[in-house]
């Protein structure tokens, strides 16, 4: 059967011409914003600022006199954009400050939960060891030396060659030595939350006062903040030090987490304003407590820090004590943009429960105390004479 072939008139191959033309030039414009993030290249003909950046951006690769790396061009006008808001805490990262960041927010680790230092005689001395880590259940304490990892002597060698055959072989055989005693133990790798907390109780005058030391606001220390109170109050404390000295913030959502475990449902824990926008953080949760509680700050305690001590100071009644905190009453978010590379900008200023901004004020504690160098040894609380002068002020 002979089939009947369609011919299309000059208007009709216009009209599809047409019509393709749009189509294609959608579809590429939808395309692009999305890789790029939401830009919308279909409008820079309409903005006549990206039109000036583009124009300097093509002058430059076409007369320069030399190969230029495009990349380092754009993170350049990137972090440069950034930089004119004025704004400190809104900043560009690269590639390796973005991994350091990550880092350092990131609640877990691959290891075998022992932290370890060099002594003065050369040897690698455990300094710690972590709960429910291998090195626990194996048996090792604080104070053990790492004689040998794999057979090879560890004595006189930097502590960081443990870390690395640790992260090279997943695995390692530890001849320890305890009291002039040697064993071997084998310890693999397994994924650990980092370590942020530190505890202690304090005996003094009849009275135990539970100490918890906390470095820095990561994804996980709402975890460890609230399994390391729990071990606290069941041996019987009667109060508490919240030391945040030196903490220079986090995660806001897991300040709020650590707030909530004391303040009672409905008080405020913050409040935020935004450029068109206000929001009221009130505790949501049933639980509380209501023994008496000291904020240990200091000049570098900032952010996720402030939040914390001013809500526990205006809606539980603790007292701060130490030295005037750092002062940063801005709240930031991050979005991670092509090549490793993250933006890090303040969407709000954040308020206290009583409706105060602290940005470049900071919190002044109830009892001033200064730190005393003077005979101080970081691995003995009772050299601490902030802690300690905030203890006696808890039992008196």
């Amino acid at each position: 059967m002979k089939r009947n072939k369609k011919v299309f008139s000059l208007l009709d191959v216009s009209i599809i011409v047409v019509v393709t033309s749009l189509i294609m030039c959608f579809l590429g414009s939808t395309i692009i914003y999305k890789h790029l993030g939401g830009v919308n290249f279909a409008m820079l003909g309409e903005d006549s600022n990206l039109k000036e950046f583009i124009a300097a951006y093509n002058n430059l690769l076409d007369n320069y006199y030399d190969t230029l790396d495009t990349k380092t061009l754009i993170d350049g006008a990137i972090g440069g954009m950034y930089g004119v808001v004025g704004d400190p805490y809104t900043t560009y990262l690269d590639p390796s400050s973005s991994d350091s960041l990550d880092n350092s927010l990131n609640g877990k680790y691959e290891g075998v939960g022992i932290a370890i230092r060099q002594n003065e005689e050369g040897y690698i001395v455990i300094k710690e060891v972590y709960d429910d880590s291998p090195a626990m259940k194996a048996g090792l304490l604080e104070g053990d030396i790492i004689f040998k990892v794999d057979d090879e002597e560890m004595i006189g060698k930097d502590a960081t060659i443990v870390t690395d055959i640790l992260k090279k072989n997943k695995s390692a055989k530890f001849t320890i030595l305890r009291n002039d005693t040697t064993f071997e133990v084998s310890l693999k790798t397994t994924t650990l939350l980092s370590p942020v907390v530190k505890s202690h109780v304090f005996e003094q005058n009849g009275k135990k006062v539970g100490y918890l030391r906390l470095s820095i606001f990561s994804d996980t220390a709402d975890i460890q903040f609230s399994n390391a109170l729990s071990k606290l109050e069941s041996q019987g404390i009667e109060s508490l030090i919240v030391d945040l000295r030196d903490n220079s913030g986090g995660y806001l959502q897991v300040a709020k987490n650590i707030a909530e475990s004391f303040i009672e449902k409905g008080k405020i824990i913050y409040s935020l304003e935004g450029k068109n926008t206000h929001e009221v953080a009130k505790d949501a949760t049933s639980e509380k407590r209501n023994y008496p509680v000291s904020v240990l700050i200091n000049h570098n305690s900032a952010s996720a820090s402030e939040i914390l001590a001013a809500a526990l100071k205006y809606s539980y009644g603790a007292k701060l004590t130490g030295l005037k905190s750092y002062g940063k009453g801005k709240v930031q978010e991050r979005a991670k943009i092509t090549g490793g590379t993250t933006v890090k900008y303040t969407t709000a200023k954040w308020l206290t429960p009583n409706g105060d901004c602290i940005d470049g004020i900071g919190l002044s504690p109830d009892l001033e105390i200064e730190f005393v160098a003077e005979g101080f040894d970081q691995e003995n609380l009772y050299t601490d004479v902030q802690i300690m002068e905030t203890v006696k002020n808890l039992v008196e």
